[in-house]
């Protein structure tokens, strides 16, 4: 029995799945109207510097560092927790004071430090967008946090919704900014969409459990309890600075290659990152909040076999995603101001981007298992040296292969990472069979699917490659091996496929 199954991913997969339905069109509309133009690259830029300081701390630091602390102290005593709650809380405002102040002073040399190679118009757009931006600072902070916190009571809702409210915002956003001309709806509607999802996400944390602790005297443990959640942040406070750093070097070498390189990098990430967002997201937070703390062999167990299952479903995927970059965004993108020139640059990115994809989505799981399993030091660690690995291909070979360069960079962050999270948990002899099948499967798709694409043109090249994928991997499903014994708890829950089980 698949224990995420029953513990709130089928509500994060639906949320993610109407939110990555919205991307797509969000992204697909960006693409129609903007293209790879100035106003496009501005939005992106606007959008990491917005994002450097806060993304980070959110969506890893907080949430690993936060969460199963916790569910801990829900476990000795409920006052304690709620009182977690509080100081974290006020952390979070002090950051997003600094952050706010500190973002809408200097927007113009963040948007110079970003992207030093982008056009002096395009810069200027981004500073003046990322003014407004910074204004939503402390409802991301504070409306990410209690959406974490939902979570400790086996409600997924805050996390699955938050980006499709995000990218309605965005989408009607990007509209207006057409409509009127005028291009600060475009970070407009997005503090409203963060004011809107901190009130809701606040509203329902109040209705699960009280905000402040019944007894007076829990207060005397304030100073214990700080030390507690400082003590378990400072690990992952590295984390989001070197994720964040890699991020900004990757600005600044895309825009280096060209203005319209900065849209064309997050066109592609669109693509790669679905899977990413779908699968690993969801799972690894209900990782953290079923299994926070805990590091017996059921836990070791639970994380092995969630692990072999994404990369069942991951590296078939990445393989057909990289074989067929140019049909794919063509048909999802080639429409409007979206050009054959931005059609090449997009492409080449996500050949290379999606050859990591099995890799990246694999890894990020891995790295909420040590996470859970409150080894924070050792994922800061192995996330470092992958991180140092991605900087380094993309300031030393930008010149040689150009806009593939992105893409290389962060399919060899996702091989490091993975191979280094499974040496550390101690999956990679406990797994080996899976791993010896997928290569070979995984070659023998590559080939066939590389003649299919050199003798077909679109769109039979990328119809031809999905019936190959099938082909290939149905049999590995059917016939007794390790593919089919860590498929087989997902597979009996799918009633047409149980009767060959």
């Amino acid at each position: 029995m698949l224990d995420w199954l029953k513990h709130g991913y089928v509500s994060l997969l639906l949320g993610n799945l109407s939110s990555k339905f919205l991307g797509l069109l969000r992204e697909g509309l960006f693409a129609a109207w903007f293209g790879t133009g100035d106003v496009a690259a501005a939005y992106r830029i606007a959008q990491t510097g917005y994002l450097l300081p806060t993304h980070g701390v959110i969506g890893d630091s907080l949430s690993a560092g936060l969460l199963p602390l916790y569910k801990k102290l829900q476990s000795e005593n409920q006052d304690a927790a709620r009182l977690l709650v509080l100081i974290a809380s006020l952390y979070g405002l002090v950051f997003s004071f600094v952050v706010t102040v500190t973002i809408y002073r200097y927007s113009h040399p963040f948007a110079d430090m970003i992207a030093p190679g982008a056009n002096p118009q395009a810069r200027d757009i981004a500073a003046n967008l990322l003014k407004v931006m910074a204004l939503s600072t402390p409802f991301y902070v504070l409306s990410g946090m209690l959406s974490y916190l939902e979570a400790a009571y086996g409600r997924f809702g805050a996390i699955a919704w938050r980006p499709m409210i995000l990218n309605i915002g965005s989408i009607g956003g990007a509209a207006l900014a057409v409509y009127f001309k005028a291009d600060h709806w475009l970070a407009t509607a997005l503090v409203i969409s963060h004011i809107f999802f901190f009130l809701r996400t606040a509203f329902e944390i109040r209705n699960l459990d009280r905000l402040t602790p019944e007894r007076r005297d829990i207060w005397k443990q304030a100073g214990r309890i700080s030390a507690r959640f400082v003590a378990n942040m400072i690990p992952l406070l590295g984390l989001p600075l070197i994720g964040q750093a890699n991020l900004v070097v990757e600005r600044i070498v895309s825009s280096w290659l060209g203005t319209t390189i900065i849209p064309s990098v997050d066109y592609a990430k669109t693509i790669v990152d679905t899977g990413t967002q779908l699968l690993a997201v969801p799972l690894g937070i209900v990782t953290m909040a079923t299994h926070g703390g805990a590091s017996g062999e059921e836990a070791r167990a639970y994380a092995r076999r969630t692990a072999g299952l994404l990369m069942i479903l991951s590296f078939p995927a990445a393989v057909l995603i990289a074989l067929n970059a140019e049909p794919i965004v063509t048909l999802v993108f080639a429409r409007g101001k979206f050009d054959q020139e931005a059609i090449a640059s997009t492409s080449a990115i996500l050949t290379t981007m999606s050859a990591g994809l099995g890799f990246s989505l694999t890894s990020y799981y891995l790295i909420k298992v040590l996470n859970a399993q409150l080894r924070n030091v050792e994922a800061f660690i192995i996330t470092v040296i992958a991180v140092i690995v991605n900087m380094a291909v993309n300031l030393g070979l930008w010149s040689y292969l150009g806009p593939q360069t992105i893409g290389l960079g962060a399919a060899s962050y996702g091989l490091v990472l993975c191979v280094l999270s499974f040496v550390q948990l101690g999956f990679l002899r406990e797994m080996r069979r899976l791993i010896f099948v997928m290569i070979a499967g995984i070659t023998f798709q590559m080939v066939l699917t590389g003649i299919a694409v050199e003798l077909l043109s679109f769109p039979f090249d990328l119809g031809a490659s999905v019936l190959i994928a099938i082909t290939v991997w149905l049999p590995f499903l059917l016939v007794p091996g390790p593919i089919k014994e860590t498929a087989k708890p997902l597979l009996q829950k799918l009633p047409l496929i149980r009767k060959f089980m």
